[in-house]
């Protein structure tokens, strides 16, 4: 028994197509953390002819993609120094956001085997990058190192005017050097800053908006009194109610503290009790549910973002949580059906 995780990749186009409709812009796609918990591969080898290029975390993930068939650009966002070499002996494109990677960019350049890069630049996030004010000196250095950067980057911590007036100068002073490197600082949240645009945005969040449904089973059905105790501990229910008891637990992804409604039979029905490593009951009011019922945990009428809300965070968390018995279902309409992962 599984867990059921249904990724409609034909969403993720539609989303992706829609923020170029409205940006003008050409799009990197974020597929780490496994492609927001979508299936990083097939999601990376749907969207191939749909953006410019893909945006992973680390060499590890880039290694996948590379494995799987992905031939297009992807930028390794946080790259140590031992892992520039692996990278571009993979053809893959590296952040160079602190002195020790760039030196060792600059040492394999000497040898003709230096890797495709993108300078991060910190605009007011600190946590990677040169900062802003440094960048026309980056940039003058990697000119006489013989060095071409790809692109030039930054990230916002929020919607934030003060880092992309940074950002502007410091892409600026690169573009004076290199005028066709490409400078990307605008992601999900700041797609409606004009000024954030600049030449590409980076997206994760919005291209996977409602492409994810999450599915469970009822496993069995309880009739309690009030006062009458469900699951571990001394958990009472104050009134006499009907229970459904749901396959997946903690061990699946589903959250144990501030556990969220689930929908059985388009009602919400909320927890109660404490959810187990293998399974949680649900309130459904006054109708008795039937074993084997679908049970529909996040997806439809019930989004991420409203489940987010229920359980205190944020929804890549809700994205990003699935795991243990779990099988991912991949819809797409060029496909022309399912197939499983």
């Amino acid at each position: 028994m599984e867990l059921q995780l249904t990724v409609d990749l034909s969403a993720i186009r539609r989303n992706v197509a829609a923020v170029r409709a409205s940006t003008g812009r050409e799009a990197l796609l974020m597929v780490k953390a496994d492609g927001y918990g979508h299936g990083m591969e097939r999601v990376a080898l749907a969207l191939e002819d749909d953006v410019a290029a893909f945006g992973v975390a680390t060499l590890e993930e880039g290694l996948r993609l590379r494995r799987s068939g992905v031939g297009k650009c992807i930028l390794v966002c946080i790259c140590s120094a031992d892992e520039v070499l692996p990278a571009a002996e993979s053809g893959l494109t590296v952040a160079v956001a602190d002195e020790s990677t760039l030196e060792e960019v600059e040492r394999l350049s000497k040898f003709g085997i230096a890797p495709d890069f993108h300078v991060k630049i910190d605009t007011g996030m600190h946590r990677l990058g040169f900062p802003s004010e440094s960048a026309g000196e980056i940039a003058e250095r990697m000119a006489k190192s013989g060095l071409r950067p790809a692109g030039v980057y930054s990230h916002l911590r929020s919607p934030n005017g003060e880092q992309v007036k940074a950002f502007a100068q410091a892409a600026a002073e690169f573009k004076e050097v290199f005028p066709d490197v490409v400078s990307h600082l605008a992601s999900s949240s700041s797609l409606e800053m004009q000024d954030a645009l600049f030449d590409m945005v980076r997206i994760g969040h919005a291209a996977y908006k409602g492409a994810m449904k999450v599915t469970s089973r009822v496993v069995a059905v309880r009739q309690v009194r009030r006062d009458e105790c469900v699951g571990y501990g001394e958990t009472r229910v104050s009134r006499d109610c009907n229970l459904a008891v749901v396959f997946g637990g903690y061990f699946d992804g589903v959250q144990r503290e501030n556990p969220s409604c689930v929908v059985i039979r388009g009602r919400k029905c909320p927890c109660v009790g404490s959810v187990c490593m293998d399974m949680f009951a649900v309130d459904t009011g006054d109708f008795v549910a039937e074993c084997g019922e679908t049970v529909v945990l996040v997806g439809g009428e019930l989004s991420a973002e409203e489940v987010a809300t229920e359980r205190n965070t944020v929804d890549y968390t809700v994205m990003t949580g699935w795991h243990g018995r779990v099988q991912r279902i991949f819809e797409d309409d060029q496909s022309r059906g399912k197939r499983k992962s």
